[in-house]
């Protein structure tokens, strides 16, 4: 029998977290508008925290 390990570091629940704060932060944005801050992101000139 398998026994379970406790984790220090969660994959799945970090990604689902900062899904869910991208998702806060483009909600009402036109799709122009994200692909400008998506840019933005993935430059580092916003942080998300």
């Amino acid at each position: 029998m398998k026994t379970k390990t406790e984790k220090k570091f969660d994959t799945v629940a970090f990604f689902r977290a900062i899904k869910e704060k991208l998702s806060a932060k483009m909600a009402g944005m036109t799709l122009e508008q994200q692909k400008e801050f998506m840019q933005q992101v993935r430059d580092g000139k916003i942080k998300l925290a």
